[in-house]
């Protein structure tokens, strides 16, 4: 286990939580695929966004996901009142024949909204894994959101679950 002095929650407070590393189904899935679906809820509001995103295995905050968004959203209302989030990724193409995806997973979290240099150090990270997505990535008035994975549930083509979670030794 790694020993983190990652900050947790909006407003970057340290958190020091020691986090397993993540299983090798969600670490190849995260690899492979840049869009995900984020849910946030806020004042009794569920919000459904399609996002590019980047896994990053970064030293000081272990592994995360990285997105960004306009502050101008309701996404991002939701984000500064409420920090939990659930993603789903899945690498099912629908759109070619013999696609070799097999799994679904969901993973739960809370969401920091990043400031200063390291903010523009996952900006960075994120624009290289999406170069074809400046204008969500890059400008005035565009957060960088960092994911501090908690738990997941993944689910392969046969229906079978297996779950994940921080405090699994």
């Amino acid at each position: 286990y790694k020993k983190s002095n990652k900050k947790s929650k909006i407003n970057d407070k340290p958190s020091n939580v020691i986090r397993p590393p993540f299983p090798q189904a969600i670490r190849t899935m995260l690899l492979r695929c840049r869009l995900a679906y984020l849910s946030t809820v806020a004042d009794d509001a569920a919000h459904l966004s399609l996002m590019r995103f980047t896994y990053v295995n970064d030293e000081e905050d272990g592994e995360v996901i990285i997105l960004s968004t306009q502050r101008n959203t309701k996404k991002y209302d939701h984000l500064t009142k409420q920090q939990g989030v659930a993603i789903l990724v899945h690498d099912f193409d629908q759109f070619k024949e013999g696609s070799d995806g097999i799994h679904s997973i969901t993973l739960n979290g809370d969401c920091r909204i990043l400031h200063g240099e390291k903010a523009e150090r996952y900006r960075a990270k994120h624009l290289k894994h999406n170069p074809d997505y400046p204008q969500f990535i890059v400008g005035e008035g565009i957060a960088v959101l960092c994911i501090d994975v908690k738990s997941a549930r993944i689910c392969n083509i046969d229906d079978r679950v297996t779950k994940w979670n921080v405090d699994q030794e």
